[in-house]
């Protein structure tokens, strides 16, 4: 069986090319690499449209900066001389009651963060030892005035921590650190928001 290789248009004019052309590989090759490259561009592209509208670690990372500066330069401390904590408040602010520029309320909405999205965490680390390693989680001890380690703590001193305990493993965690003047002692905040 012959085929008929004269093809005509609809009005009876002959087409021009030939008759016995098909897709080339060329054809086939330009097509793909332009369908795949549409493809890769849409799925580098997209995602940078919608990350202004999803949470981001950069998110975190301001808010434990802005936990922690507020905390250092004006609520424990003074504007006049920053991060220099006064006893008295940081204590008070601790033991959550009134006083100093704060009242009792949970931990993030005092930092100005939202307690529905984001938690945390604040100490105060220090060498409560004679050990120049030690990174010891303070306490305030009421009977001789000072801070002493956590575990040697009694039981009328307050622990110089607050809030959440911070999940094990989490990798979303931004810490937020200050070295801080507190009665005599070099202290860190650490500020841990998630």
């Amino acid at each position: 069986m012959q085929r008929d290789t004269k093809r005509t248009c609809s009005d009876g004019e002959p087409r021009a090319g030939s008759a016995s052309r098909g897709q080339t590989n060329l054809d086939f090759a330009i097509g793909v690499s332009l369908f795949l490259g549409v493809l890769i561009f849409i799925f580098l592209f997209v995602p940078g449209l919608l990350s202004p509208f999803t949470a981001s670690a950069q998110e975190q990372t301001v808010s434990a900066d802005r936990a922690a500066d507020h905390l250092t330069k004006s609520v424990l401390g003074s504007p006049r001389d920053p991060h220099s904590l006064r006893t008295h408040c940081t204590v008070q602010f601790f033991e959550n009651t009134t006083g100093c520029a704060f009242s009792p309320a949970p931990i993030a909405k005092q930092l100005g963060l939202d307690p529905a999205t984001q938690s945390v965490n604040v100490t105060v680390v220090g060498n409560a030892s004679s050990t120049v390693t030690s990174r010891d989680t303070l306490c305030w001890d009421y009977g001789n005035d000072s801070l002493v380690a956590s575990t040697a703590c009694p039981s009328t001193g307050t622990n110089l921590t607050r809030g959440e305990t911070v999940p094990a493993g989490n990798e979303a965690t931004v810490t937020a650190l200050r070295v801080v003047w507190l009665n005599g002692a070099d202290v860190t905040v650490v500020v841990e928001v998630w």
